[in-house]
């Protein structure tokens, strides 16, 4: 798909979508830890900056290489905590962000909160549109159900840096995540990435 919005709109077009009350909702409640260490590229240790460098524009390929630069050579990081900001939407998806989730679950909201101090919190609002003008620090998350399987899209999110010497990401992005319960408790999570900017 070229946008999020094609994305979501074929997933919603061939799902059984799925209306659930309080008493047949999928029980998700509790805590999860994060699996998978060694294989997501998108905590970068396992591809070399000039794989990730390829992956943007020229603009953002410049900022990345700015930001490595003043990682490795000047000893002045510039990434949210060295500002006291939010962490910022893709920093869910960073390496050391996320040790456990927790899952709360409603028939309207799904609340996926984490982080090492436990600041990072997630509202996917059920059967809703996105609504916000103004991009919000984690986005704006709407999904519905397509039998036992969640699809996310969030929108509207405030551009910053995934990490250290990593890259920025900007207003433009948009994340389609689809999550499925596994036959052992688990939950499985599927991200597509959308920044046309970046």
């Amino acid at each position: 798909y070229t946008t999020a919005a094609e994305h979501y709109s074929a997933l919603k077009a061939s799902a059984q979508v799925t209306e659930y009350n309080r008493a047949n909702l999928p029980h998700w409640d509790g805590w999860y830890r994060r699996g998978a260490r060694d294989e997501q590229w998108i905590y970068g240790r396992n591809l070399q900056t000039a794989t990730m460098l390829s992956l943007l524009t020229p603009e953002y390929q410049e900022r990345m290489t700015q930001m490595t630069y003043h990682e490795a050579v000047s000893n002045s990081p510039q990434w949210m905590a060295a500002f006291c900001y939010p962490e910022g939407m893709m920093r869910w998806w960073a390496e050391y962000s996320i040790g456990e989730i927790e899952v709360i679950m409603t028939p309207d909201v799904v609340q996926l909160s984490g982080m090492n101090g436990t600041n990072f919190v997630r509202k996917v609002l059920i059967g809703r549109e996105h609504v916000q003008e103004v991009p919000q620090w984690y986005g704006e998350s709407i999904g519905f159900w397509d039998g036992d399987a969640l699809i996310i899209w969030t929108a509207n999110v405030q551009g910053w840096t995934l990490s250290h010497s990593m890259f920025e990401f900007s207003n433009s992005l948009e994340i389609i995540e689809i999550i499925r319960p596994g036959a052992d408790g688990s939950l499985t999570v599927e991200a597509t990435f959308y920044d046309p900017e970046a």
